[in-house]
Formats: C-alpha cells, structure tokens, sequence
C-alpha cells in the first residue's frame, strides 16, 4: 500500500468518525449527517486541504456505499402496505413531476444557463428516500396514512430516476435496452415472488437460528444479492442502483416479517456506519466546488434549483392527495418528496466526467440538494408535529 492511499484512507477515516461524532456532541445542530459527510469531504479534498485524492479504493468503497444506500431503501418498500392508493398517487405524481422538471430544465438551458436539459431535468425529479428514511422512523411519521404515501413517492423518485437514467446513457441502444430492462424487471419481480413463497417454516427457523449468530446467515444473504444484482446490472449495462433496489427487495421478501426490525439494524450497522457515509464522504472529495465559487451565474443558481427541486416534487403532493391527507400532511410530504441529495450526487456524477455538464452546474446542483436536505426535512417535521392524529383531512 503506498504513502497516498495510507493517508487518504486515514483522512477518510477520521471524517468517517467526526461526521457522527459532531451531532452526538453538538445534538442541537440543524445539519443532517449527510450533509456533514459531504462537507468533511470538500474539505479533506483537493480543493481545500488537498489530502484526499479519488482514487481506486475509495470509488470501489463509495461504489458500494451506494449500493448500500438503495438496498436499505429497496428493504423498507413494503408491497402491503404500498399498493393501491399509495403506489398510485406516487406514480401518477412523478409523472407530473417529469412535466415540470424537463420543462424547468429547458429554457434554463436555452438560456444558457444550464447545459444537458435532460440530465438537468432528470435531477430535478428525484427524491431521497434513503437519505429520509432514518429521519422519518425517528420521528415515526412511517404508520399510516402518512407513512404509506411518503414511501410510494420516495420509491419512485428514486427507481424511476434510476430507471430514466438507464435509458439516457443508452443513447443508441436505447430499444434494446429498454427490453433488456423489461426482462430485468419481470425476472427480478418473478424473484421476489419466489423469495416470499420460500419464506416458510423451514427458512424461517434457520434465519432464527442464524440471525444473532457469528455466521449471520441472513445478513450474508443481503449482501451477498446486492453484490450479485449490481454485477448482473453492470453486465446488462443497466444503472447499478436499480440492481441493488431489487436486492432489498428480494431479502425483504425472503425474510419473516418479525425479523424486519432486526435485520434492518443489522443492515443499518453495516450501511449507516460505514459504507455509505463513505460514499457521501467520497462525493464531497469529487465535487468541484472552485468552479462554483469562481462562478458568480452557477451560484447563483443554487437557490433557483432548490426552488424547482420543491416545485418538481412538490407540487404533485399538493394537488394529488387531497383525499388522502390532511392539508398538513400534504406540506409535509411535498417537503419530504422535494429533498434531493442522494441521486443528485449520482447522477451529475455520471454528466460530468462524460462533458455532459460541466463541474459548476453539478456543484450547482449538489449545493441546491445540500439546502433542500438541511431545510425541507425540518419544515416538514414542524408541519406534522402538530396535531397529526386529529387534525381532518382538508377537502
């Protein structure tokens, strides 16, 4: 191991730990972890302190660390309790919100003042479910009716981005790999049904016998798909986020309800802790954020994007669930559905290196996501703080 890769691993660790140990130590600060992780990241990074370099350890780590991310959301999209109502407002929502976007991106771009309308557009409909996800447990808004609509819209804001994208970087291939994904698809789902029937008495004991033991049979499981499912992905040149969302699907079908709990903390313990604050501390190192300070137009597009991000996501909450929500709960989760870090990272991490944006706009981007992520999860709390049990649904 040579002296660069010791002291990035090194600095990367120390980051890992100061990006937890600063909310335990300071638990009033408003900054979600992830944002840390970011900003520990720009910091150690060549731009700044110039300690940390991307090089092939850290992208294979952060490469998992984003798998990581989407299966745990893959693990928490529970076809019970999300179909019907939920399943159909969320996809009936991100269609409005591909109007909106790709209509948002375009004279931005005709301006202008954007560049690739359609990766501008594509970053503006996501949604980050993984990130929210230990926010909304916490403050458990994940019961019904709330919970139930927030994760349907989540779910599609990040599969049908991830889903889009695929399509996007096919360029010349796109039919078939439009087919190839639909074959993906209908394997995967026939996967999953096999999992849950699989999921009887005789499985269920050996996960019982095996889920606290050294071996952690169910946890190698888990990781064990997402390796295979990114790879299978990779092979089929599909997103490897849409693999690694079916991997937490599939373990979440293969395992007893009862063991949900537990098998999430495991997971937790493993993703939460290290891997993926690796990949958010790794996209800080990348991000170019020279270009956006030495950019006056590209910073001040920063509050433009957060705004679309909001109105993109947003505005579909808004109007769809009227029957559904209260008036409250419809602030709430267009707050929730218009925090976008995650995929943002990911996505102007693809546009970049392929001269598809140039680095000012991605940072652009990644700091508009950075404001929705610090801002609209906490207005959403103090929306559903007050009386959520009692309050009636708004006509």
């Amino acid at each position: 191991m040579d002296q660069v890769n010791v002291v990035n691993l090194i600095a990367v660790a120390i980051a890992l730990l100061l990006s937890a140990a600063i909310p335990a130590v300071l638990p009033p600060l408003p900054v979600p972890g992830v944002v840390l992780e970011i900003i520990l990241g720009v910091l150690i990074g060549p731009q700044v302190l110039d300690i940390v370099h991307p090089q092939a350890t850290l992208n294979f780590l952060a490469s998992l660390g984003v798998g990581m991310l989407f299966l745990m959301a893959g693990f928490e999209m529970n076809p019970a309790i999300l179909r019907g109502r939920p399943i159909r407002n969320g996809l009936l929502g991100w269609a409005v919100t591909l109007v909106i976007a790709f209509g948002s991106a375009a004279p931005l771009t005709n301006a202008g003042l954007a560049t690739g309308w359609l990766f501008t557009g594509l970053a503006l409909t996501t949604t980050s479910v993984g990130a929210l996800l230990p926010m909304l447990r916490d403050a458990g808004l994940l019961a019904p009716p709330y919970g139930p609509m927030v994760m349907a819209a989540g779910a599609m804001g990040e599969a049908g981005p991830v889903i889009l994208l695929s399509l996007l970087l096919a360029k010349g291939r796109a039919p078939t790999e439009a087919l190839t994904m639909v074959a993906f698809a209908i394997a995967a789902t026939g996967a999953v049904v096999l999992a849950s029937r699989a999921s009887g008495r005789g499985v269920a004991k050996i996960v019982e016998r095996t889920m606290g033991t050294s071996s952690q049979l169910p946890m190698r499981f888990a990781v064990s798909s997402l390796v295979l499912l990114i790879v299978l992905s990779e092979y089929l040149r599909l997103d490897m986020a849409l693999g690694a969302f079916v991997a937490g699907a599939l373990v979440r079908a293969a395992i007893e309800r009862r063991h949900d709990e537990a098998m999430a903390a495991r997971m937790a313990g493993l993703g939460s802790a290290f891997l993926i604050p690796l990949f958010f501390i790794t996209s800080g190192v990348r991000l170019d954020v020279a270009s956006l300070f030495s950019n006056p137009s590209a910073l001040a597009l920063v509050p433009v994007y957060a705004a679309l991000m909001l109105i993109a996501r947003g505005l579909p909450a808004l109007l769809l669930y009227r029957a559904d929500l209260s008036f409250r709960q419809r602030l709430g989760l267009a707050l929730h559905s218009g925090t976008q870090l995650s995929l943002v990272v990911a996505i102007t991490g693809i546009a970049v290196p392929r001269g598809l944006m140039p680095g000012a706009q991605a940072a652009a981007m990644v700091g508009a996501g950075v404001i929705t992520m610090i801002l609209f999860p906490a207005l959403a709390q103090s929306m559903l703080s007050e009386p959520r049990a009692t309050e009636s649904l708004a006509s």
